[in-house]
């Protein structure tokens, strides 16, 4: 008898040892899964924002195209930079809020022959277009999309560690 119990215990011993690991792998498992869902859900809000900013990029872009385009009209109506510098003094307002796309403002300054021009979207994404008006035509001094800069502190500190001094 004394053999078949020790035989028993060794079985027994076994069963738990597998019992322990498949326990384990099943956490593991469910712990990875976890994760990549919490991993996808993260993935999903990113690519939602990048998307969000690309459109915003895009609408700033085609609100300062279509104000370039109306830009090269009036020049062509108005035969010279002089002239068309008048003529937009008084219809820039309405030239801006004619090609700027919904969720986008613009502003405008008129220095010489330079016209800067500003399109800001809702969400934060500004073009700064600089066109030079020569003669009858025109050059293109700037053109920099970006991200608006923040005017408001959110009062996140990012680090709070001591610093050393050498």
């Amino acid at each position: 008898m004394s053999r078949q119990a020790a035989a028993g215990s060794r079985d027994n011993m076994r069963h738990g040892l597998i019992s322990l690991l498949t326990v384990v792998v099943v956490i593991s498992l469910a712990t990875a899964a976890v994760l990549a869902v919490s991993t996808s859900h993260a993935m999903h809000a990113l690519a939602d924002r990048q998307a969000n900013m690309n459109s915003q990029g895009y609408d700033t872009e085609r609100s300062a195209q279509a104000f370039l385009a109306e830009l090269d009209a009036l020049l062509h109506e108005q035969g010279s930079a002089s002239r068309t510098m008048a003529a937009l003094n008084k219809q820039a307002n309405r030239m801006l809020a004619s090609v700027c796309e919904e969720g986008v403002t613009a502003t405008y300054e008129l220095d010489g022959n330079d016209v800067t021009c500003t399109f800001t979207s809702e969400g934060g994404r500004m073009l700064e277009a600089v066109v030079r008006l020569e003669n009858t035509s025109y050059t293109i001094e700037s053109w920099h999309l970006s991200a608006a800069p923040q005017e408001e502190d959110t009062g996140d500190t990012l680090w709070t560690g001591t610093t050393t001094e050498n």
